[in-house]
């Protein structure tokens, strides 16, 4: 299929009508956006409770390999991945559900879990002290770790240890059935009737999810304890010293995590930091826990309740990207293919074969959304070392309804604007046309040789509508150096405008 610039900013603005008469909305009330001032630091002191220890055993089962193991040779980056049993014993707690912005209460403990953990290590001297631990992606029914898929390339040039945690029961069941050798005896369910109130104590938050996890929350603290401790014998991490732990998710796992800096956190002052990538729901103002969510075009249209950040919070919304980058469909693909771990009638589906038959094609918008996240994480692991605050929120410009407001040729408003959208080479739909996540999906649709040189005359032209957003997303803190210069060298390189 091919599009025309014309031609797609009509595609685009069937789009904006269409999820626009759906007439689905957050209401979300509003926190004031004040800049932050002091010194950064958790929410960890004295007045915490104490944090459990997961214990740690290497899995060893031979002939069979992890689900999910990284879809990257890791070696070239001087890394290595090792995949441990996480066994412990979690509390219930009450209050610790979406859109509560108080601090949750403990119902009982001793509930028995056992999981799994990805761990993915740097060399001992390249390791920057900071471990970032990711909560899994369960919403195609497996564990998968989206933010890793569009920063993994930084997070091991930088030297960040990473772990990614099944803390979900969705997720371990299908490690079971996948592997009932390698997990057959994993296990994070428990009661979800709360005794003194008889009613649920966690709530899905998903359509059609019939599976609870009211241990999830100790799942994913006590393990990253487990993991920053690095004691024998299991010692995940040898020779490096965990200094920071940042926690991050992405969608269904950043809604996860949004209830926990609300609900759990003030419990713990475990996390250092917080990363969310489309999107964190409404945080808590009186925390002292940096956090930065990086949110999608395609969510933010669908959903256009502005979420306003704070002194310690911070929103920045990526114009014309879709819920999922190019850059993180296309690993995601190569990972469950290579896994074989989503199955159709006819034998294995790749991730964008299962979200279905959307209108546009190729799926996923080319806005890379990673050099945001990029910047994200450096900003929210400054934030804590230094004190020195992220870059404010960046918001789409909102119509008086509260819709996302947008060009005479569709395009949005406001925002963070990379190159990859201000001077694109492919029609780039932060959504979709068709039924099920198509609105979240996106397209791009690549621009011809000569639909380039119409739009841009010369190379140079090009390059110059480069560097204007560069200068702007690098100057103002959205966009890293180092990613600065990747962008302008491959734009250099290309051939457009020509």
């Amino acid at each position: 299929m091919t599009i025309n610039p014309s031609r797609s900013r009509i595609a685009e603005r069937r789009f904006t009508t269409l999820i626009r008469g759906l007439g689905i909305g957050l209401a979300l009330i509003a926190l004031t956006n004040s800049p932050a001032m002091g010194v950064a630091h958790s929410d960890a002191g004295p007045h915490h409770m104490t944090v459990s220890k997961a214990v740690l055993v290497p899995v060893n089962v031979p002939d069979t390999t992890p689900l999910a193991a990284a879809a990257v040779d890791l070696s070239q980056y001087g890394y290595s991945e090792r995949e441990y049993y996480a066994e412990g014993s979690a509390h219930r707690y009450r209050g610790a559900v979406s859109n509560s912005l108080k601090t949750a209460e403990i119902i009982d403990a001793g509930w028995h879990y056992k999981t799994r953990v990805l761990v993915r290590t740097p060399r001992p001297g390249a390791f920057n002290g900071t471990l970032v631990v990711e909560w899994a992606n369960v919403t195609v029914g497996q564990d998968i770790d989206f933010a890793w898929a569009e920063s993994y390339d930084h997070l091991m040039r930088a030297g960040y240890a990473v772990a990614v945690v099944s803390a979900q029961r969705v997720g371990v069941e299908q490690l079971k059935r996948w592997s009932p050798a390698r997990y057959g005896d994993l296990d994070v369910a428990a009661d979800n009737t709360d005794p003194a109130t008889n009613g649920p104590v966690d709530v899905c938050g998903m359509p059609n999810c019939a599976q609870v996890d009211p241990l999830s929350w100790d799942v994913m603290t006590q393990v990253a304890a487990s993991l920053k401790a690095n004691k024998a014998p299991a010692q995940p991490l040898p020779g490096r010293v965990v200094k920071r732990v940042l926690a991050m998710g992405e969608s269904q796992s950043a809604g996860r995590l949004s209830t926990y800096y609300n609900a759990i956190q003030p419990l713990y002052g475990f996390f250092d930091g917080f990363v969310f990538l489309d999107r964190a729901s409404r945080l808590r103002a009186d925390l002292r826990t940096p956090a930065v969510s990086v949110d999608s075009e395609a969510w933010s249209t669908m959903f256009p309740a502005k979420t306003v950040g704070s002194s310690f919070v911070r929103h920045w919304e990526v114009a014309g990207s879709s819920h999922a980058s190019l850059d993180a469909g296309t690993y995601v693909d190569r990972m469950v293919l290579r896994d074989q771990s989503i199955m159709g009638p006819s034998g294995p589906l790749s991730f964008s074969s299962a979200i279905g038959d959307c209108a546009i094609k190729p799926y996923f918008s080319a806005v890379n959304t990673k050099v945001v996240l990029n910047a994200a994480v450096e900003s929210v692991n400054r934030w804590v070392t230094t004190g020195k605050p992220a870059a404010p929120s960046s918001y789409f410009d909102r119509a008086p309804a509260g819709s996302i407001a947008r060009d005479r040729d569709g395009q949005v408003v406001g925002g963070v604007r990379l190159p990859s959208f201000t001077a694109p080479t492919s029609a780039n739909h932060a959504g979709n046309i068709g039924a099920g996540l198509c609105f979240l999906v996106g397209a791009h649709v690549p621009y011809s040789a000569d639909q380039l040189h119409d739009m841009y005359g010369t190379h140079k032209r090009y390059l110059k509508q480069v560097d204007a957003a560069l200068k702007v997303a690098k100057q103002d803190g959205y966009v890293l150096p180092r990613d600065a210069w990747a962008i302008r060298s491959e734009a250099a390189r290309s051939s457009v405008g020509s």
